[in-house]
């Protein structure tokens, strides 16, 4: 009888070890004090379809690898944190009359929600948390990421002259200053020194003597109508703040600092500008929030093991 306890005192440690270490091969990674299992894992693989339709905005991809879902889910509870730091915590309730609020918006009942959530191979717990994470990351976006954001109107026209540069319906508007060195200095020196010339003059006043005759003009909302072919290209090409290369114009050579250069509203601008700047926005939030999430997570513990 001694042996035969012993024997099942043996075999129940033995299964009680085989059970902790299969538990701990499991586990892919903890962030404080939350677990994340391989099996967790696992079954966000087996249902991004129904967590992109829920959550688009985290499960942004038709496909994610295994290293990818986890930093998804090391980077909710990252989320969780902050939202909790600033005294917001997305409760069951609010959650449940968001469910509400979509079967009202959809047309379906809850018994029709639950055959759908089963043919797509997903639970209603686990429709539950998904939609609470996706209430969190909004309000995360909305609270945390969003102020550290700004897009400017020279922004949006900026990255439309990119996209267009080609097309010959852009008109600019600049404010220039123009710098003319008189007919007698007409005889080109080496290249790039009036340019130099110039740059010295606004950083310095200075002037060499040979060039003390300089005339100084500033010419503000002047349009591409009445340019020049040459001018109005040349003045297209070149960046803001920057100094055109010399032109010869009646007899005197000129060069021209862009002091501003702005795109000129045309309609083709005004039907794509406000879609621009949602581009731009999103954009920022995807680099805010990457930055946000690398310096997150040196405030807490993150082991991982997968």
């Amino acid at each position: 009888m001694k042996y035969v306890l012993h024997f099942i005192s043996y075999t129940l440690i033995l299964f009680s070890l085989e059970v902790e270490a299969k538990l701990l091969d499991k586990i892919v990674a903890i962030v404080d004090d939350n677990i994340i299992t391989l099996s967790q894992i696992n079954r966000t693989a087996n249902n991004l379809a129904i967590k992109r339709s829920v959550a688009p905005m985290i499960y942004n991809k038709s496909s994610f690898t295994s290293q990818e879902i986890l930093q998804v889910s090391i980077n909710k509870f990252l989320i969780r944190s902050k939202l909790a730091d600033i005294g917001y915590t997305i409760t069951d309730d609010q959650v449940e009359a968001q469910i509400k609020a979509n079967q009202e918006r959809l047309g379906v009942d809850r018994k029709s929600l639950m055959g759908f959530l089963k043919q797509q191979g997903t639970s209603f717990d686990e429709y539950f948390e998904t939609l609470r994470e996706a209430i969190e990351h909004s309000y995360f976006i909305n609270r945390v990421i969003s102020p550290m954001i700004s897009i400017s109107e020279q922004d949006v026209k900026n990255t439309y002259f990119k996209n267009n540069i080609k097309d010959s319906r852009m008109n600019f508007k600049y404010s220039l200053v123009d710098y003319a060195f008189p007919s007698e200095v007409k005889s080109k020196p080496a290249k790039g020194v009036f340019e130099n010339i110039i740059k010295q003059y606004r950083s310095s006043g200075i002037l060499p003597e040979a060039y003390s005759t300089l005339n100084v003009s500033n010419l503000d909302d002047i349009t591409e109508e009445g340019l020049t072919p040459d001018l109005k290209n040349m003045l297209k090409e070149t960046d803001e703040g920057s100094i055109t290369s010399p032109v010869t114009i009646n007899g005197q050579i000129h060069l021209f600092f862009l002091a501003k250069k702005d795109l000129v509203e045309t309609e083709a601008y005004s039907n794509q500008k406000e879609k621009i700047k949602e581009q731009l926005f999103e954009k920022a939030i995807l680099s805010e929030s990457s930055v946000w999430f690398e310096r997150e997570r040196n405030k807490h513990y993150i082991k991982i093991s997968l």
